[in-house]
Parts: C-alpha cells; structure tokens; sequence
C-alpha cells in the first residue's frame, strides 16, 4: 500500500466514527446531478420525459483529504461508487405491498487529465458516474460511497457519503413533457355543478352535469374535488358529525366507492346506453358483485328493476357511477382536456370502517378514539385523523387508491392534499405507484405552506402560493420580491400552479366588488372618472372583474423558463366573477347563468381568449422575465404599475397591469437592459383587457427613438409583442453617420 493510500486509508476507515468525521482533515460532498447541460444540487434535479424518449444523466461528488498532495492521487488509491435507483418504480406483491427497488451500485471514475493526474476542484478531488439514462417518470434517488481499502471482492469496506460529512441523498423528479408546457387548471366541484334546490331540498350536482360544462372550462387540466363517499357519523357516539348541512367530501368514508350523490337518479339512466357504449366494463362486475352474481348477471336487462333485483339499488348506483365518470373523462378527452382528483390522505370520515378493522392505523386520544384533526385554530370536528408518518401497512393501503381510479376510470392523475405534511419516503412510493400505471400521469402537490417546506416535494407541479396573494396586493414591489424569492427558492423547471382564489377562500371577485363599492360611494370624483370609462353599467362590478381579470393575467405570464414557470389556476365560477363560494359543506348554490349576461360574459369571453394566447405564445413557457422595476428611471414612482417582459432571443413580451383602480399611470420600461444593443419592432398589442368590456379609453403605447411609452387606465392590463433584433455595430455603439 502506497504511502497516500495508506494515509487516505487511515482517515477514511480508522480514524473516525461513523458521522463523527472532522471535516478539516477528511470531507465528502458537494454531490451534484447534470441534466441536460442543467445542473442540480442533491435537494431536488427536475427533468421532463417525452414518451419513448430518454434522458442523459451523470452525477459527480468530491472529496477533500488534508496532508496529501491531491496531484499524487492515483484511482488505484480511492474507489468510489454510486447508489441510485434510477428508472426503477418498485414492485407490488400479491397482497397489494410495495417493496422499494433496491437500486444498484455503479462505479465511479476519479476525473483525470490526460497523464492520469487528478482533475481538482480546488483542493478536492472528483468523480463522476458514467453516464446514465433516464427512460422512466417517477422519483428517483442517488448517493454515494467511499473506499480506500484496496479491496476488489464483495468485502471491501465502503463509506457513506452521508457518514463522512452532513449530506443528503440527492432527488430527481422525472415529470411528463406534457407538464413542461404549464398547463392551466380549472378546479371543480362535482356536487355543485348542476345543483339545485327542490322544495327546500338540495340536490347534488352530477358527473353527467360536470360532463356537459367541461366545454365551457377554458383550461388543460380538471381537477375534480373528492369525490369518494362521505361519512357523517361518528361510529363510537352515532352522532351526526358532518360539517355543515352537506358534509364535506374530505371526510371520506370509503375511498373505493363514488359518492352515490355525484350519479344521475337511477330512474333517469338509460342502462342500455351504458352498456352498449361500453360505459360499464366486465372490471366493474368483478369489484362489485358477489362471485355467485357475476356468472349470472346478464348485461342484456333493459328494465331498471331487472339490475336493481339482481344486484340492489347501492351496486347498480356503483356501477353507473363509475360508468358516468368515465363519460366525463372521455368527453374532457375529446375536448384535449385531462381530469385528475383530489386525494385525501391524512383522514378519514368518523364513522369509516378501517376504525374498526384498524385501530392502529389511527392518531388516538385520550379515550382510546381517533383524534380530530386540528390546524391551529381550525378545528376539523368531522374527520378521524390517520397516523400516516412511516406506517408502512397503512401507506400501502392509501397508495392503492389513486392507481386503482386511474385503472378503472381512465383519470389522468391526482392532486395530493397537504402534499407538503407527507413523509417524503411515502410521496415517493405513491408517485411512483401512479407512474407504474400511467406514465404521463399528472401529480400536483398541494403546498399551501412555507416555500422551504415545499423545496424537496418531488410532485410534478405543486403551488405557487398565490391564493389570497392578490387580494390586497396593489403595488408591484410585493409582487416582484415573492416572486423572486419563489424563483430562487426552487429547483429549475419546477412548474408552479398559480391561483387568487380556490376552494378554501371567499370569493376574490366579492371582496374587491365590496371594496369598490365603499370607494365609490365615498368619492364622487371616482364615479364620474368610471362613468366615463363604463358608461351607466354596474362601476363596481367592471372594476371588481378586471381586476379577476388582472390577477389571472398576472398568473399566466409571470413565471420565467429554467427558473420557476407558472401555470394559472382557476376555480369553477372564477371565470364569470362568482361571488358565492363553492362552500361545498353547505347548499348554495353558484350562478353559471351569468355566464350570459353582458359585463360578466365580457369576462368570459376575456378568459376564452386568455386560454388561446396562453397556447399560442411560446414566450409564455420558454421566455425569461425582467421585471421594470418603478425606482428605476421611467417607472411609475408610485409602485402602482407592475411591468415585466417575458423575453426570448428574437421576440418578447411586455406585460403592464396598472393595479392602481384610481388613477391612469405611465412608464417608460427600459428595453435595452434585455441584452446589449437590442432593439423592439413589430409592436403588436395582443391582449388588452379593457378592450373585452368595451371602455371608451385604452391603453396608448407610444415607441420612437427617444424609447416606449405606456400609459393605462386604471385597473387596466395589456400585453404587448414584439419582434427583437440586434442594432448594427454602429448603432450599437452609437457611432451612426450623419
């Protein structure tokens, strides 16, 4: 053994304890992944994968050794390995259990130049694993190990990365290159789409009723509330739980049945169209019907009480149910749209079964029953709280569900609720499970939380923590140093859903419509300004939905590519400004009606047409952003227009929102800070907002040697194209001929 080896020997396998290295005499780290001429720490590395296609790969750590010179090391002195299980998605055994892959080991090469002599990052030495290829979405790990022992048989002596210095195991999230486009999402709420009142009585909206407005959704992506079967009760007490007069879906009794409410009346059901369209599917027989009624059954019945005699009124509503919701989803097919749901996985409703046939997979209190569940001050009275963190048996069970939808449904993903509360080990064996099934599977985070706890959840979008954001927020710096902060806290291309309001918040279009009106009234000189601009119309209802407007128009454009990019997120209603909340525990009712009105269709038309240009400008998915901040010169000086250009290297977009509902305002943004000596032609406005309402003033954009400049309307929002090119040399330099 050579004098260095010896040494590095000495410290790496005799010196220290496990976790106990002293980091100035023997260092491990700085464990990094490529991807696509990206690179990523080990927090998180995001990539996207086209099917069929595959990614290139390759991981590098170093290592620091004091008393040696790094120069002298040879690759005979110190062997280093990696650990991933890169494209392995994990098994499932007869039972239904979910063993993790136990990845492989893969050598490592010390970088070295051509004479054999180390590649040093400063004093460190490096090695990189060969390159590897990504063929498969999921989430995958990495790591590494060191050796100094010289051994070349299954007992050579390995020390982890992990164990030498405070490390991490290094993550990649591989999402469908469809994500990568930022698609939009509307959110639904099944039991509220159709609803109505019959003599003091609500009845529950449909799949069949959600199946027919999904026209109507101008966005990629439906992501249905839960729509498993409720409970109500509390199964030790029998008292009645529910939260409001409904209930809410998230108190969800039984996760492999359809809530009976969401299926057309049995009585309105023609069963002969659901079987000669192949609605209702031989799977279906086989998890809802006793063994001795599958031979019978005879799927030729065309009298309703013919089914309801051989299977009873609660499996013949399973049946249709699961029938109907296949319908929607085909029809949001047709329509190039992809439905996910929504998966509940810290509770169950009071009175569901696994309380009984697994008490240990429960949070219990004092008197040996499940806990509610309680955040702070919210207090969720109606729920059985699970005790999910590392119980295997019950992870097991609740990864199920979501690949068995997606199976017998043909649903394109979930939405995981309170993503960010789940041990990371089991979000990694869910999205993988749903992968298995589905390769181009949608799996959004629900992050509503701090931005740091949300940097290592390995989901194919997650939040971008913008509901209620816009309410009150009417200056653009706010703006600009959250978003900021957001692109400097995630990985590159993470894809960030982007609401202002969702199903947990009032109504954005209420507050602002309230707020306005007390403006209004209070200041005459305000109304008559509006008077001009709307004529006679309800002012603070134009006001209220241009700033809807705005905010979404704010969530389309705002991300930057390789960064943070943003897809918008609307909730069923916000399209039109509803007012009434979906406040699925109680039974209001929401007013698509106003759908057809002449100022609310105004912005349902704006959304349409929103929902085209988002398709249609690729500025939007692969430009940069700039943003024109108002202390520089030009700016408005008091930070109430918020301007940004989404930029490529021939075109760009300039975005202005004036949020100041007062007051026109003016700026002059700078366009040369996008690149030295680059010049904007071709101006064309693509997008104006006051233009889909009919106001008599817009926005007038002025551009000529001496720069651009923008004024707005109050409350008034365009986007502005253009075509970049480089100046001359001359012009650049500012040396023309006269």
């Amino acid at each position: 053994m050579g004098a260095t080896r010896s040494l590095i020997f000495q410290k790496l396998h005799r010196t220290y304890s496990s976790q106990a290295f002293d980091s100035q005499d023997i260092w491990a780290g700085n464990l990094a992944i490529e991807l696509d001429g990206v690179s990523f720490g080990p927090t998180m590395a995001r990539t996207f994968l086209e099917p069929g296609g595959k990614v290139d790969c390759r991981i590098s750590v170093e290592m620091y050794v004091s008393g040696i010179d790094p120069g002298r090391v040879r690759a005979e002195d110190l062997a280093a390995k990696l650990w991933t299980d890169i494209n392995a998605l994990g098994t499932v055994n007869k039972e239904g259990a979910y063993q993790a892959d136990p990845g492989v080991d893969i050598p490592m090469d010390l970088v070295t130049d051509a004479c054999g002599c180390p590649c040093l990052r400063g004093n460190n030495l490096v090695f990189e694993s060969p390159l590897l290829t990504l063929t498969q979405t999921g989430v995958f790990h990495y790591t590494t190990a060191f050796s100094a022992d010289g051994s070349n048989d299954a007992s050579k002596d390995w020390v982890l990365l992990n164990d030498i210095a405070h490390n991490q195991d290094g993550l990649i999230a591989v999402s469908p290159d469809w994500v990568r486009g930022c698609p939009s999402v509307t959110e639904l709420c099944v039991r509220k789409v159709g609803a109505s009142v019959q003599n003091g009585r609500f009845v529950s909206g449909t799949f069949r009723a959600a199946m027919n407005v999904l026209e109507d959704v101008p966005t990629d992506v439906v992501y249905l509330l839960p729509f498993f079967e409720p409970g109500y009760k509390d199964l030790y007490t029998g008292e009645d739980v529910r939260k409001g007069k409904l209930g809410s879906p998230y108190a969800v009794k039984d996760f492999f049945r359809l809530d009976p409410h969401l299926v057309s009346p049995l009585s309105t059901v023609d069963l002969s169209e659901l079987v000669m369209g192949g609605w209702i599917r031989d799977k279906d027989l086989q998890d809802l019907l006793p063994p001795q009624l599958q031979s019978r059954f005879g799927r030729d019945l065309e009298r309703l009480e013919d089914w309801i005699a051989q299977v009873g009124q609660d499996v013949l509503t399973q049946i249709v149910g699961r029938a109907e919701l296949r319908m929607l989803i085909q029809r949001a097919h047709d329509l190039d749209k992809r439905v996910i749901f929504d998966l509940v996985l810290m509770q169950t409703s009071r009175d569901c079964p696994l309380i009984q046939s697994h008490p240990e997979w429960y949070m219990l209190d004092d008197l040996g029953q499940p806990k509610i569940h309680q955040i702070a001050w919210l207090v969720y009275s109606d729920v059985a709280l699970l005790d999910l963190p590392f119980n295997l048996r019950l992870q097991d069970f609740l990864s199920r569900i979501a690949p068995f939808w997606i199976q017998t449904c043909d649903l394109d993903g979930v939405r995981i609720d309170a993503s960010q509360t789940v041990d990371r080990p089991f979000l990694k064996q869910l999205i993988n499970r749903i992968h298995q099934v589905k390769p181009d599977a949608l799996v959004l985070g629900e992050t509503l939380c701090e931005l740091q706890e949300a940097v290592d959840i390995p989901t194919d979008m997650i939040y971008a923590l913008l509901v209620d954001f816009h309410r009150d927020v009417d200056h653009a710096e706010p703006y600009i140093s959250f978003l900021e902060h957001t692109f400097g806290t995630f990985a590159p291309r993470t894809v960030a859903v982007a609401y202002f309001e969702n199903h947990d918040s009032v109504r954005a279009t209420r507050i602002w419509r309230e707020r306005f009106v007390g403006w209004l009234e209070a200041d005459g000189g305000l109304k008559t300004r509006w008077q001009k601009l709307a004529g006679q119309a309800d002012l603070d209802l134009v006001m209220a939905l241009l700033k809807n407007l705005q905010c979404s128009l704010i969530n389309v454009t705002v991300g930057t590519a390789g960064h943070v990019n943003m897809a918008y997120a609307l909730e069923w209603g916000t399209t039109w400004g509803e007012e009434t909340e979906t406040d699925f525990e109680n039974p209001t009712l929401l007013h698509p009606e106003h759908r057809h009105g002449p100022i609310r269709g105004a912005l349902v038309r704006a959304y349409t047409c929103l929902y085209d240009l988002n398709q249609d400008l690729p500025e939007l998915r692969e430009g940069h952003i700039y943003f024109h901040r108002n202390s520089f010169d030009g700016g408005d000086p008091e930070d109430r227009v918020f301007a940004y250009t989404r930029h490529r290297a021939d075109s760009a977009l300039l975005v202005v929102h004036n949020l100041d509902p007062k007051m026109e305002r003016e700026v002059r943004p700078t366009l040369q800070l996008l690149g030295v000596g680059i010049e904007a032609v071709d101006l064309e406005p693509v997008f104006d907002s006051y233009s889909f309402f009919g106001l008599r003033e817009t926005a007038e954009i002025l551009y000529s040697e001496g720069g651009l400049s923008v004024r707005l309307g109050p409350l008034q929002s365009i986007i502005i194209r253009m075509k970049l090119k480089p100046l001359s040399t001359l012009e650049a330099s500012g040396c023309q001929d006269k």
